[in-house]
């Protein structure tokens, strides 16, 4: 007769704080025209004025990358029905700011090269991986210290070596900001939030 394992099955836990290194900047230009191609055409000349100044300011290009561009009519009601007014344009670019201090600078230098909307700015740490990979460790030995804590209240050998491990994905919340453009002699303030980088897994023990 074959004797099954029992098993203490436990969820070990970890979470870091990290202070961010990397923001995004989500920015883009809104443009209208009555005639779409004109509408366009003076989107481009926004975007690539906004491109070269950040490229100047010290942004690498391949940290410039367009998220969505949209055309769209605007209706206005007349009596014979709606009719199209005027063609907008938006052209939404990430911006990766990898010296976070200079986030305010280059948010400005955007603004007065051609953007003209904005969204909300997410914070990131660029080591994020090796900070990860260090918080699951911890997240193993927290699973273990249960597992060993409940073993020692019913009395019972336990395997130190795990049967099984599973790690529980979540998703890590980089943090984001809005904020008022207002005009101003000095860099638009953006301050950096601290990272919650979080692993989880769930272990099984056997005894």
């Amino acid at each position: 007769m074959i004797k099954h394992a029992r098993k203490i099955i436990v969820r070990g836990t970890n979470v870091m704080k990290a202070r961010a290194d990397i923001a995004l900047l989500n920015i883009g230009i809104l443009t209208s025209n009555e005639n779409a191609t004109q509408a366009q055409e003076e989107n481009r000349i926004r975007a690539n004025q906004m491109i070269t100044a950040l490229v100047e300011a010290g942004i690498a290009r391949n940290d410039i990358e367009t998220t969505s561009y949209t055309v769209f009519p605007r209706y206005t009601d007349h009596p014979e029905g709606a009719l199209i007014s005027t063609y907008e344009v938006r052209h939404m670019f990430q911006i990766t700011v990898r010296d976070i201090e200079k986030a305010g600078i280059i948010y400005d230098v955007a603004f007065q090269n051609g953007a003209n909307i904005s969204e909300a700015i997410v914070f990131k740490v660029s080591n994020e991986e090796a900070l990860y990979r260090r918080v699951l460790q911890f997240a193993v030995q927290d699973a273990y210290q249960k597992a060993t804590a409940i073993s020692k209240v019913i009395g019972v050998p336990l395997n130190p070596i795990p049967l099984k491990v599973e790690e529980i994905k979540e998703t890590i919340f980089y943090g984001a900001t809005t904020f008022s453009l207002q005009e101003s002699a000095t860099p638009t303030p953006i301050e950096p939030r601290n990272i919650e980088i979080v692993a989880n897994v769930q272990v099984e023990f056997t005894y």
